[in-house]
């Protein structure tokens, strides 16, 4: 991973792949990677647990590849920062203890991971203890969402054991064949003058390295001595990256695409979820037209609105359904009442699911939350903390806050009317009235019509009239104009149709040319 001359980026190259790890406290998830990097970092964190994100680049033993890998906390306090983890990753790794099985934050995680595009493994960890049920363990997974091998899933299953380092070997070709499947390469164009693009997990001040930033690299090169831009507080930075090293504190001169490594005295401390620009020179202009071009996506409005969050976030093409939400409210009281109300609300098989709730401000954690779940925010008298709603409308997530209870029901059982629409409906695009039939000497018919409004169009559905009756529906299987094939007829042509079915009509019946939107 550390290389002394510089990197550039060669298009659809292959890259490093990312491995998040989830799991809940003390599932041994910190042990196990002490084994993979042959470390002893868990022993030397307090109480045994993993405080921070950390990540870090290893050499997979007796194999020419790499697998960044980023340690997340286990303790429930640091959900945010296990969410921003499944974000990154192309795999997650979900660290199940076999002698604890499924705990909270292990039912946490595979929601992340349900809501990732990730690719998970399951380990279960502490195999080695005596008095362990692990079929029992994997059921229980089942259960809780997560569809593994052997149990009419696809979700691969490893057996391990931090402590003494049985199937490690096994678990990391199997991160490596799920990375070769899934072809992981660096292949995105970057604009002209960016060599690269990083992704910061985690930002402390250290007394004696200064800001240090722990950075994934998620597109291009980057080197220690390369232009870094990004934004702080509404403000565009360029600056040189003074240092580059690992977890561990060791120099790195070289970060290729996937790998994992912390940036060193940076002016700023840069927030969680921050995305910085490697360029060729001090050029603000050129990061300020990046920005602006990643702003734009979603600036176009003021607002974003119930019909935007529903525009892109399509929902499953089936009967009924549920809305996801997220609820803030100012008191125990009012939050209580407020999700009550909501368990309540049905409009055509469509009800409201309550994935979270709290009393407090709206923070940046509830919009990562409502972002990975595809959910809305609701908040009752209460403010949404400063930068969240930029960063909300930047990931379209829809946040709606309300001084006056009874419209926050209101406008649900309006989304709730949107979602229950149908995703596809007809338009009327024409009519016709029937002039003439002519029988064909294999036995078709052809109507004799003329296009009175729109147009006729071949393969579109057709509904036959009678007195404001619907006397047969069928397609338009052709068209002609006199001998002539045609794929649309328009208003004031006299034209043949034939249909893919045989209907009883007569002259002066009108057929109605619809298409699907």
């Amino acid at each position: 991973m550390a290389k002394s001359t510089k990197g550039t980026i060669k298009e659809g190259k292959s890259r490093t792949p990312v491995v998040t790890i989830l799991g809940h406290v003390d599932h041994g998830k910190t042990t196990i990677l002490d084994r993979i990097r042959e470390a002893r970092v868990q022993s030397s964190e307090a109480g045994g647990i993993t405080q921070k994100v950390s990540v870090f680049t290893v050499q997979i033993p007796g194999k020419d590849q790499e697998v960044t890998f980023v340690d997340t906390p286990g303790h429930e306090a640091f959900d945010l920062m296990r969410s921003r983890g499944g974000i990154i990753a192309d795999i997650v790794l979900l660290i199940v203890a076999a002698n604890d099985g499924v705990q909270p934050q292990t039912k946490e995680s595979i929601e992340i991971i349900n809501m990732s595009e990730a690719k998970p493994i399951v380990v279960i960890n502490k195999t080695d203890l005596p008095n362990i049920d692990v079929e029992k363990v994997k059921r229980d997974i089942v259960n809780s969402g997560l569809q593994i091998e052997g149990f009419g899933g696809d979700v691969p299953v490893v057996e391990v054991s931090g402590r003494t380092g049985d199937g490690i070997k096994e678990l990391l070709d199997l991160i490596l064949l799920v990375s070769e499947v899934e072809g992981l390469r660096d292949d995105i164009q970057l604009p002209k003058g960016i060599t690269g693009k990083v992704f910061v997990l985690e930002s402390i001040k250290d007394e004696f390295k200064g800001n240090v930033s722990s950075v994934i690299l998620i597109q291009g090169d980057l080197c220690q001595g390369n232009w870094f831009g990004y934004k702080f507080n509404e403000k565009l930075y360029i600056e040189k990256i003074k240092g580059l090293i690992t977890e561990e504190g060791g120099n790195l001169c070289l970060l290729e695409c996937g790998c994992g490594g912390k940036i060193i005295g940076l002016t700023n401390l840069l927030e969680l979820g921050t995305e910085g620009y490697i360029l060729e020179k001090n050029d603000k202009k050129l990061l300020e037209s990046v920005l602006k071009i990643d702003r734009q996506e979603v600036s176009d409005s003021d607002e974003f609105s119930i019909e935007d969050f529903f525009a892109s976030n399509e929902k499953e093409d089936d009967e009924g359904g549920e809305l996801n939400v997220i609820v803030k409210s100012s008191s125990e009281g009012s939050l209580e009442a407020i999700k009550n109300t909501l368990s309540k609300i049905v409009e055509d098989d469509f009800t409201v699911k309550i994935l979270d709730s709290g009393v407090g401000n709206i923070t940046l954690k509830d919009v990562e939350f409502a972002m990975l779940s595809k959910a809305i925010v609701l908040g009752f008298e209460v403010q949404i903390e400063a930068g969240v709603a930029d960063y909300a409308k930047q990931n379209k997530v829809l946040v709606k806050t309300y001084d006056v209870i009874y419209r926050i029901f209101e406008e649900i059982k309006e989304a709730l009317s949107v979602m229950a629409l149908p995703q596809e409906t007809e338009e009327e695009i024409g009519d016709a009235v029937i002039r003439a039939i002519f029988t064909l000497s294999d036995g078709g018919v052809v109507l004799g019509s003329r296009v009175d409004k729109g147009i006729m169009k071949q393969d579109c559905k057709v509904y036959v009239v009678r007195d404001d009756e619907i006397v047969g529906e069928s397609k338009i299987k052709s068209l002609r104009i006199n001998k002539d094939k045609v794929s649309e007829v328009k208003a004031g042509f006299e034209c043949g149709i034939q249909l893919s079915d045989s209907i009883e009509a007569r002259e002066g019946d009108k057929v109605y040319c619809y298409k699907k939107v």
